[in-house]
């Protein structure tokens, strides 16, 4: 009889984790598990991916982007539906009042990690026992897989440095004792959690994300359906960023510094693939520093790749990072790549020897990009010298398979 692996994830939209998740449930061994997937947001792009073989559990799962407004609208509906059900708010207000008090001291309020919890205890429900249930990423996953799922072993993943993250330690130790095994993206995570948990250190590992190399080769060469705002005119230096449009991601210090490469006399271009929050503030900060036939933001799509494969230099200036997919796929498609000097860069690009580091500010990252931009020599190096030894998805697998073989 097959054994029974379940994997929970936060939602289906179309961001680094879901596309690993998507990459590894294609290279696990359908004849010998039975592989199950459920999303405690029964939405996002990323159900049209799911692999053969791999049973969804969501009922009616909708592959629509959980970033619209009318998936943001349907999203306060169900908090505040489910929130003052049976006394929620009321019997949560402890867990929620410790949440709140803990992110205002970290100096942002993170309405998303608020209600995982709530939309976790308020996801249908799975009568099955597997034999594995994994959550795929902190958050709602975790609390669904620890608190609402029948399973011999359980497992969780971390994608981002906890602290950094805005989740209070003190909620979440109680999630992370329950678990069998801790995976981290990236050892900078592992470092990071172990600090906070030591007593947890024994049972953490890193498990580096996973990608489907051909596939990624492959789509880079589909170029129909490509943006016409995407262009690229003889002597013009393109650079692109595959972000959401969060605070995260920067794009505060991208735009000034593009500002102060033109001012040089530089001719670069900034493309931007991504949604998100902070769409409509950026627009604004492009038109104030006169950077709009030049800082370009191009929305989702649904294939970066051929942008990425365009590009001349992939940027990843960001505030903190796990494990950066995009910057994996850019390395794929043999690109050079500048990112923050934030711990999950500097360990990703070391692990695969290439690539330069930038201190997070406008001006070093102008420095960066001038270096890069001014010396094709660096650029070809870097692309020549990047280690692809990394991306072998079979062997890794097997550490998995481990919690039910054992």
């Amino acid at each position: 009889m097959k054994k029974k692996i379940l994997f929970v994830i936060n939602t289906m939209g179309r961001a680094g984790a879901e596309k690993c998740l998507m990459s590894m449930l294609k290279y696990m061994d359908k004849d010998k598990y039975d592989i199950s997937l459920f999303s405690v947001i029964n939405r996002g792009e990323m159900f049209d991916y799911v692999p053969e073989g791999v049973r969804i559990l969501n009922e009616n799962p909708c592959s629509l982007s959980v970033l619209d407004k009318k998936a943001k609208k349907e999203l306060a509906k169900t908090i505040l539906k489910n929130g003052f059900r049976k006394g929620y708010f009321f019997k949560e207000a402890g867990y929620l009042w410790k949440t709140i008090s803990y992110q205002r001291k970290r100096g942002e309020i993170d309405l998303k990690k608020l209600f995982w919890k709530l939309l976790s205890d308020h996801a249908p429900k799975q009568k099955e026992t597997y034999d594995l249930a994994v959550a795929y990423i902190q958050g709602a996953a975790t609390y669904y897989v620890m608190d609402h799922i029948q399973a011999k072993k359980k497992i969780t993943f971390l994608h981002n440095e906890f602290i950094d993250s805005g989740y209070c330690p003190e909620l979440e130790e109680t999630y992370y004792k329950r678990a069998d095994g801790i995976y981290c993206v990236s050892k900078s995570i592992c470092d990071h959690f172990a600090k906070i948990y030591p007593k947890m250190a024994g049972k953490m590992d890193v498990f580096y994300n996973l990608l489907d190399v051909d596939d990624i080769k492959r789509k880079a060469l589909q170029k129909d359906g490509m943006s016409p705002l995407f262009e690229k005119k003889e002597g013009e230096t393109i650079l692109l960023t595959a972000a959401r449009l969060a605070p995260v991601k920067a794009y505060d210090l991208a735009v000034p510094a593009l500002a102060i490469i033109r001012k040089k006399g530089y001719n670069v271009k900034w493309y931007a693939l991504g949604d998100g929050p902070q769409k409509d503030a950026i627009n604004e900060m492009i038109k104030e520093y006169g950077l709009e036939d030049s800082f370009i933001l191009l929305g989702a799509h649904k294939n970066p790749y051929p942008y990425m494969a365009a590009c001349d230099i992939y940027v990843q200036a960001t505030r903190y990072e796990g494990c950066c997919t995009s910057i994996s796929e850019a390395v794929i498609l043999e690109k050079p790549v500048i990112a923050s000097d934030c711990d999950g860069n500097k360990e990703q690009l070391t692990r695969y020897e290439t690539g330069i580091f930038v201190a997070l500010n406008a001006e070093d990252i102008a420095k960066g990009i001038i270096q890069m931009v001014s010396d094709r020599d660096l650029q070809k190096r870097l692309v020549k010298q990047a280690n692809m030894d990394d991306f072998d998805p079979y062997s890794s697998l097997k550490r998995l398979y481990r919690y039910v073989e054992d």
